[in-house]
């Protein structure tokens, strides 16, 4: 039976957006292929031939071939045919998740559920990559209970009809990087949230990364909770927030905020806008300007 194209050299080419990146630690595993029409999850997923139907199906096969002795891991990758997938996930570790297609419903992997998030649990070592996540309910698009040395890329998250939805939502994070992704309304109301990161004891936010994205939201673009620690967290640069009551809400004052673009009732609630908050051009109720702290 034919297998996928397996990389021989120990230095792997992705890529990443349009660009093409390397990296030296992501050794080589195992590629698996999902197609919702012609597949079959009693499949090997090996190829398009013997596609896995389900992304769970495929999720499951990359998660049984994770070596939890071996350091560095070997990452799987998993490639999605353009379809509506009906499914709610459990995340994948040390696996890159990729959609095929253009951003866009109908030409898009869209992973759209009936009810219930559209990934809950755990992302370790996880790449997340032009995906449509919609949610019909006021739940998260992606319920991250923790979310480590993870990738968030090129992604559209929405609510269809449902009232007060919210985009991604952590409990516990550390290296999460966020880049290039699109928080869009829906059809008849917009998303509460974007990004909801959550706090605690022993709950953080640290060194994540949020960049280029656009979010349009109607309670927060980005909200960090006060007992949530976000040392050396980075929202920005390049963040489009528009149609929030406030644009980023960091109750902790522990992110660094720098170079976004947020049209809000109030841009940014920091509590330490004067040392933490640089070159964001923000409107407050139609005015404003680019500043080197928050007003």
């Amino acid at each position: 039976m034919a297998r996928p194209w397996q990389p021989t050299s120990r230095l792997e080419s992705k890529v990443r957006g349009s660009q093409l990146v390397m990296y030296p630690s992501d050794l080589p595993g195992v590629e698996y292929c999902v197609d919702n029409v012609d597949g079959l999850d009693t499949n090997t997923g090996y190829d398009w031939d013997n596609a896995f139907k389900t992304v769970q199906a495929a999720i499951t096969a990359s998660n049984a071939t994770v070596d939890w002795s071996y350091t560095p891991k070997k990452y799987n990758r998993i490639y999605v045919k353009p379809g509506v997938y009906a499914e709610n996930l459990t995340p994948a570790y040390y696996c890159h998740i990729i959609g095929l297609g253009i951003p866009g419903t109908d030409t898009q992997a869209e992973i759209h559920p009936t009810t219930g998030s559209c990934l809950t649990g755990t992302l370790l070592g996880a790449g997340l990559q032009n995906l449509w996540f919609e949610v019909n309910e006021a739940l998260a698009c992606l319920d991250i209970g923790i979310g480590n040395n993870s990738y968030i890329g090129d992604c559209v998250f929405t609510n269809g009809d449902a009232v007060a939805a919210w985009g991604i939502d952590t409990d516990n994070a550390t290296h999460l990087t966020i880049e290039r992704c699109r928080f869009e309304s829906g059809q008849t109301t917009g998303l509460a949230y974007g990004i909801y990161a959550r706090g605690g004891a022993d709950k953080y936010w640290h060194c994540c990364v949020v960049r280029d994205c656009y979010i349009n939201a109607s309670t927060a673009g980005i909200w960090i909770q006060n007992t949530c620690t976000a040392s050396g967290a980075m929202i920005g640069p390049g963040n489009v927030i528009v149609g929030a009551a406030k644009g980023i809400d960091d109750n902790s004052g522990t992110t660094y905020c720098v170079g976004n673009f947020i049209s809000a009732t109030d841009a940014i609630e920091h509590a330490n806008s004067t040392t933490m908050c640089v070159g964001n051009s923000v409107t407050n109720n139609g005015t404003g300007a680019k500043e080197t702290a928050n007003s």
